[in-house]
């Protein structure tokens, strides 16, 4: 594919560092599920993985707003600005759910007053970001590697 982009005269698109974005937020996303079982819940100690992992996606999410969504949208081809857009759109939602959520459970007295509504809540915002992060790996990386 890369040979092909060169012959053509368009420079392939490097997605190395999302890639190893995703796949750093994939590790603490496992280990927070790990936490957060019921058998092994501590409550404490995802309070800590959660504010780590909001950390390391905004740093993704910042690549992706200042970097890879704005190289897409100058691209001549209206399916990749309109795929883009809808993307863009999507992370919206995602990034202001995981910022409200962050922001409920901040302090530690808020978990421990209630660890069983943190976990729940926890769990539904990670199932969120799951959905976000498999539709980049399977749809919206992969559709970008193909325009090279």
């Amino acid at each position: 594919m890369k040979e092909e982009a060169e012959a053509s005269g368009k420079a392939p698109m490097n997605l190395d560092r999302y890639v190893e974005h995703h796949a750093e937020i994939h590790g603490l996303l496992e280990d927070l599920h790990h936490r957060l079982q019921p058998g092994s819940f501590d409550a404490l100690g995802a309070r800590q993985l959660l504010v780590t992992l909001g950390a390391r996606l905004n740093i993704h999410l910042a690549f992706e707003d200042r970097a890879l969504y704005p190289t897409l949208l100058k691209s001549p081809d209206a399916a990749v600005r309109e795929k883009t857009l809808a993307y863009m759109g999507e992370v919206g939602g995602l990034k202001d759910a995981m910022a409200a959520h962050l922001k409920r459970w901040l302090a530690t007295t808020d978990v421990l007053a209630d660890p069983e509504t943190f976990r729940t809540a926890t769990l539904d915002v990670l199932r969120s970001l799951e959905r976000r992060l498999r539709a980049e790996d399977q749809d919206f990386y992969p559709f970008i590697e193909r325009l090279a």
